[in-house]
């Protein structure tokens, strides 16, 4: 259901750009918006060729892109639909060729074995060493190890015993009176 919506909008745009490619092309359309130089070679000689929305569509029937389109329907249509035991045959002839456009030239192989695989191992280093072993290890569970740790040691001086406070502060003073006076 994909094409009506497409039909729909492809007839407007036929009919408008038949309608509209005179001005488009050599008319007062853009009204100085876009400027051609007068000595403009290719605009000249398309002006001189140019007769016309119905001349030029007329033309195209005679150019040789038109009839290869239509060669390659029309073959298409007679393999597909009449002979159609030949498009296997021809298959196993051109058997590489038909191997080789059907990989795409094998770029998404490349492309997944150098550029992909390249990402993944990058996106691994970076999970393991960056998040596993710098975060998770050294920063979050590090530090929390770190603060269990001192909180351990910090307990073993704490017993609630006034006088070995101050025991401590006194033998605290006495450190930094021997080190501030040899400095």
């Amino acid at each position: 259901m994909v094409w009506l919506p497409l039909v729909l909008l492809a007839i407007p745009s036929v009919i408008i750009g038949f309608m509209e490619i005179q001005p488009l092309l050599y008319g007062e359309y853009f009204k100085g918006a876009i400027h051609i130089a007068p000595v403009h070679e290719a605009m000249a000689e398309m002006a001189a060729e140019f007769h016309g929305p119905v001349a030029m569509a007329m033309h195209s029937f005679s150019q040789m892109p038109f009839w290869l389109a239509l060669g390659g329907v029309v073959l298409a249509a007679f393999l597909y639909l009449f002979a159609t035991d030949l498009p296997g045959k021809i298959q196993k002839v051109v058997q590489p060729i038909h191997t080789l456009l059907d990989n795409k030239y094998y770029f998404d192989k490349f492309n997944d074995m150098v550029f992909a695989a390249g990402a993944r191992l990058i996106g691994r280093g970076l999970w393991k060493g960056g998040d596993q072993i710098l975060i998770d290890g050294i920063a979050v569970n590090g530090s929390a190890r770190m603060v269990g740790w001192v909180s351990q040691v910090t307990r073993l001086l704490q017993s609630g015993h006034i006088y070995q406070y101050a025991f401590a502060m006194i033998i605290g003073v006495f450190i930094l009176l021997t080190f501030y006076n040899r400095g």
